[in-house]
């Protein structure tokens, strides 16, 4: 491994900008006069707008109080001057209170004149929202003489109130100016500056540059974050040389291992090989063994037949001898004779043809089964008739034993695949119920069952009624040398082969459903159509 491979990482610092501590959004310069000018500003306008309503009713309220007082008042004063009908007496009243700004306009209205009899308004332009009005009667003894009517305004009293308001703003603003003015400066001597330092240490050691010293003044939060970051620079330079000096060992381990890695690959290669072609000899040794259990089997069929036509032979020669005895005339010729042996020969043709017909028809279907398990070809073929002729070969092996094979098939299933490599997997199958399934059982049953699925697909079931298999078993019983007969004659291989040609000769599937003492059940899903295999029509190593 390269020793720059352990260096750190030179990468370049990103440029930052000369206003990163100033005005930019992301700052925090930015956030602190944000939050100042928030927590002050939209208080003290909050405030404001709710002294201004609270302002205002105050002073409705007030000038309605102060409107009746003094209406009340100026009814009792001017009671006498109207009475006297003397407008000069009552007009220094009047001004009097004309002098109070609030005051809008006073109107005295005697019943019986359409004339006032006194009236004063202020000039200018008056807020008639800011405006109350009372009228009262003027009494002298009991009786009312005229009408008095004073408009008074609050906006004298809320014109003050903004004053001092907008006073107020302006402590505020002055206020909120000289606090932003002291934070900036004791953010940027103790805050800014200080993370200034500890931002370009931090491009450094980000761009490998441990050999510079990190020094930050103070003894604040900040400078134990300085003092933390060069603790972990010293760190890193310890690290960084003691991972050079364990590259140089790992170096020399790496080169010792791989010496001995190639040196066990080789031998784990050779190994390999040697058991894939054990493994193949054995596959062919299999194969050739359940060829040569057909054989057998046949063989021991057509004895039957064979013998009962030689039987038959001998007794037809024994008869025809007695025949040329009698043309020779060394003995009498009877009618009745010649009937019996008519008759005898009628017989024998009958048994001959019967028994030549059974062999005759025992060596098609073995040849037949014969060219399909050694040649492996493709052809076309009726799934129950291959069944029955697979059933011929394997029948003999259960003969004289107490287990029976039944079938129901369904005739008229075409398929195009493989008919020797289904075969095969048959024969396995029963031969793998009679030896394993049935060990231990007084009688047994095996029974064969095919049909449609759907337009694709069919489904083959070999099912028995024997002792079954354990789930340790069941889940092992398709891996290779896998036998639970080893040292008595079993290789492990048998069903290992059947797996392989369902799953990658005739492209089906299939299944083992097994309970202990229930039996067990083989279930295949086959297409109709088997998948082409890769190099033509070879045969396939299972």
């Amino acid at each position: 491994m390269p020793e720059s491979h352990l260096s750190p990482p030179a990468v370049r610092p990103p440029q930052q900008p000369a206003h990163l501590f100033g005005w930019q959004r992301n700052s925090l310069t930015f956030a602190v006069v944000l939050a100042l000018l928030l927590g002050l500003l939209l208080p003290t306008t909050a405030v404001l707008l709710y002294d201004g309503q609270k302002t205002r009713a105050t002073a409705m309220e007030d000038l309605k109080r102060d409107l009746a007082r003094a209406t009340e008042v100026m009814a009792l004063s001017l009671a006498e001057p109207v009475w006297q009908v003397s407008p000069d007496l009552a007009d220094p009243m009047v001004k009097a209170q004309m002098d109070d700004p609030r005051f809008v306009s006073v109107q005295v209205v005697e019943p019986a004149s359409s004339a006032p009899f006194l009236s004063q308004q202020r000039p200018g332009d008056v807020d008639s929202d800011l405006v109350l009005s009372q009228t009262r009667p003027i009494q002298r003894d009991g009786r009312e003489i005229a009408r008095l009517t004073v408009r008074m305004s609050a906006a004298p009293l809320l014109q003050a109130k903004q004053a001092e308001v907008w006073r107020t703003v302006w402590r505020s603003m002055l206020t909120l100016t000289l606090s932003l003015v002291l934070m900036l400066w004791v953010l940027q001597r103790y805050v800014m500056r200080p993370m200034t330092e500890l931002t370009g240490a931090a491009e450094a050691l980000a761009a490998g540059r441990l050999d510079q010293p990190l020094h930050v003044g103070g003894a604040d939060e900040i400078a134990r974050v300085g003092a933390a970051m060069e603790r972990m620079r010293q760190a890193l330079l310890s690290a960084f040389e003691a991972l050079r000096q364990h590259n140089v060992n790992l170096e020399e381990t790496v080169a010792q291992r791989t010496a001995e890695l190639t040196t066990s690959n080789a031998e784990l290669s050779e190994a390999l090989q040697t058991l894939q072609t054990a493994q193949r000899e054995l596959v062919e040794s299999e194969k050739l063994a359940s060829l040569g259990r057909l054989v057998a089997g046949v063989a021991h069929e057509l004895n039957t037949p064979l013998g009962n036509a030689l039987t038959v032979v001998s007794t037809l020669d024994d008869r025809y001898k007695q025949l040329e005895a009698m043309l020779a005339g060394n003995v009498q010729m009877r009618r009745s004779t010649l009937e019996e042996l008519a008759r005898d020969t009628r017989r024998a043709q009958d048994i001959l043809q019967r028994n030549v017909q059974k062999a005759a028809d025992l060596v098609r279907d073995f040849k037949q089964v014969a060219i399909d398990q050694t040649a492996d070809l493709r052809r076309d073929f009726d799934l129950g008739k291959v069944v029955e002729d697979m059933l011929v070969m394997v029948e003999p092996s259960f003969k004289h034993t107490p287990f029976v094979i039944n079938t129901e098939l369904c005739h008229g299933l075409m398929m195009n695949s493989y008919p020797g490599a289904l075969g095969q997997v048959l024969t396995n199958l029963l031969m793998n119920a009679l030896l394993h399934g049935f060990e231990g059982v007084e009688r047994g049953r095996v029974t064969l069952r095919c049909a449609p699925l759907n337009d694709t697909e069919a489904e083959l079931s070999v099912s028995d009624d024997g002792r079954g298999m354990d789930e340790s078993v069941r889940r092992r019983i398709f891996d290779p040398f896998f036998t639970t007969k080893l040292g008595t004659g079993g290789s492990g291989l048998g069903m290992h082969i059947v797996h392989s040609i369902v799953t990658n000769v005739l492209g089906g599937q299939i299944e083992v459903r097994s309970t202990p003492g229930e039996g067990t059940q083989m279930l295949m899903r086959l297409p109709r159509m088997a998948p082409q295999r890769a190099g033509g029509e070879a045969s396939p190593s299972y």
